[in-house]
């Protein structure tokens, strides 16, 4: 099953990466050490596209049952500072598009399943220099080469670990709770709440009358206390914020949060992207974004050398990708970081001043289109 492309993960971004090359000509294998999605009525997960992200998966044919963003307000819960983004201020339809995580990935692997291999993960990685291909050993002892190597398998890649890249990594001390709520609340407009019991976000769910949620917590908070009694506990705090009540509607999903980024993003013709590059703090959802603007650029590159001719492999047009993606990822994340730190001091003086600067920020419809524009893509 060789293909002039390999891409290990069978997520979202490899299955895009996959669908869009397909219509350029270009074949890939996806190598999976999952079994094929199926359709769950239980499903908890959300994520939120922006724009750009939308309209990448328009251009595929992908659409799935959505939630439109058009306002977030943003609140310190330590001063009277809040700052809203409105889509109307800049003529934007929609903020952001919230949509049910395995809903998206099914409708993305539907037409990858015939070049899928499923319940396979890849065990060792050479660079064949007389072809200039990399070989590839699967667990099944089976073997491919390729032109090029994707590694779209996560933030513990499994190709960047056996290819030797060089990871970064910061550990937020934080977990991330997520679930669904039942709500009477206004479903085009998200809360983001900056607080002593947490960061919590409030969002329109795809499913009618229901918000999604993501409470990012310190972990010294949970010291004593399981995450469910948590949640329970601690709830009504944010709908006094809100000014109405919360329904818990699903099961509670948790993960450890931590940052990481590799130094480069290409050996040889291996190639990392999306969260096997690279992974932020979910404060601001552009985890995913990134991981499509990553797929976006590097599309264009191989699509361009496949048409002029050139080896998908050319360096060349693989180092642009790496150029143009890697200092913007880390910005983001630098950024992320930052604001993050702000919101942890817990200081009279200094929530007085960030409450002021919210304020002022506020009022400045330049300054936030400027960052409406970055979050969209």
């Amino acid at each position: 099953m060789d293909a002039p492309i390999t891409i290990s993960g069978g997520g979202l971004i490899g299955n895009y990466i996959s669908r869009r090359l397909k219509r350029s000509g270009i074949k890939t294998t996806i190598i999976e050490k999952g079994n094929k999605l199926q359709p769950s009525s239980s499903s908890v997960r959300t994520i939120t596209l922006n724009p750009r992200s939308v309209e990448l998966l328009r251009l595929e044919g992908i659409q799935t049952q959505s939630a439109s963003v058009k306002k977030i307000h943003a609140s310190d819960g330590s001063s009277s500072g809040k700052i809203t983004f409105s889509s109307d201020e800049i003529g934007y339809m929609e903020l952001s598009s919230v949509v049910m995580f395995d809903e998206l990935n099914i409708a993305l692997q539907k037409d990858n399943i015939d070049n899928t291999l499923f319940n396979i993960e890849i065990r060792s990685i050479e660079l064949n220099k007389n072809s200039k291909k990399t070989d590839i050993v699967l667990s099944d002892s089976s073997k491919l080469s390729s032109e090029i190597l994707i590694a779209c398998d996560g933030r513990n890649s499994n190709v960047a670990n056996l290819y030797n890249f060089h990871n970064v990594s910061k550990d937020y001390k934080q977990t991330a709770v997520t679930f669904l709520v039942e709500s009477d609340h206004d479903n085009s407009e998200a809360h983001q709440f900056f607080s002593e019991i947490g960061i919590f976000a409030y969002m329109p769910s795809p499913i009618e009358s229901t918000h999604t949620v993501v409470w990012s917590i310190d972990n010294s908070l949970l010291k004593n206390i399981s995450i469910q009694d948590f949640v329970n506990e601690n709830l009504s705090y944010f709908e006094k914020k809100l000014g109405h009540k919360m329904r818990i509607s699903s099961k509670l999903l948790s993960f450890n949060l931590s940052n990481h980024y590799f130094k480069e993003y290409i050996k040889d013709s291996v190639v990392l992207l999306a969260d096997a590059a690279h992974s932020i703090h979910p404060l601001a959802g552009q985890g995913v974004n990134l991981g499509f603007a990553d797929a976006d650029i590097f599309c264009q590159k191989v699509e361009n050398a496949h048409r002029l001719g050139f080896s998908l492999n050319e360096p060349t047009f693989l180092s642009k990708y790496s150029v143009e993606r890697k200092a913007l990822n880390l910005f983001m994340l630098k950024s992320m970081d930052v604001l993050l730190e702000s919101f942890r001091v817990r200081n009279v003086y200094f929530n007085f001043l960030r409450g002021l600067g919210l304020k002022s920020l506020n009022k400045s419809k330049m300054v936030k289109a400027f960052f409406i524009k970055r979050a969209s893509g």
